[in-house]
């Protein structure tokens, strides 16, 4: 990326994460609104159950840009998703990052790891992203899991938010 493009970026010009956001798109799918933030399942499925939770209320890069609040209703937000990520598919093990080295805006990845899967031991992001992995679930099958981790947190299809 252009250091020009991720000065932009940093200032939230055409930010991709900034709300209102597509429900839908080629990464992702909206699975519900939270407090401060939503969660959305990852299109790429290798690590299956891998979510997205963007921060919704502002543009903001990092942690420290969160006032106390905002922080500790986006970790609530945080904490709810992995929840219902783990009873949801039962992983061997959760990984959760919030790097911004692609996209500078705050977002967690909720990342399920399990012992077969391709990078087991390692982190899933190898060192160029056209080297990982895409796999794509079927519509049904998509479909299903979105619902499931709907009802782990909690949620009827009705309670997502619409932008």
């Amino acid at each position: 990326m252009d250091m020009a493009r991720w000065g932009d970026l940093i200032r939230g010009i055409d930010c991709p994460y900034d709300a209102p956001r597509a429900e839908s798109n080629d990464y992702w799918d909206l699975i519900a609104s939270l407090r401060v933030s939503s969660l959305y399942l990852a299109k790429n499925q290798t690590y299956r159950g891998q979510c997205l939770l963007i921060f919704d209320c502002r543009h903001a890069v990092r942690l420290e840009q969160l006032s106390e609040h905002e922080w500790m209703d986006f970790f609530a937000d945080l904490l709810r998703a992995e929840r219902a990520v783990a009873r949801a598919l039962r992983p061997d093990h959760m990984n959760l990052a919030v790097l911004g080295n692609i996209i500078p805006h705050l977002h967690w990845h909720v990342v399920p790891r399990y012992t077969s899967d391709p990078r087991w031991g390692a982190p899933i992001w190898p060192t160029s992203l056209a080297d990982m992995p895409d796999t794509r679930l079927d519509a049904r099958e998509r479909a299903d899991l979105i619902g499931n981790l709907r009802y782990e947190l909690g949620l009827q299809l009705s309670d997502t938010r619409r932008w």
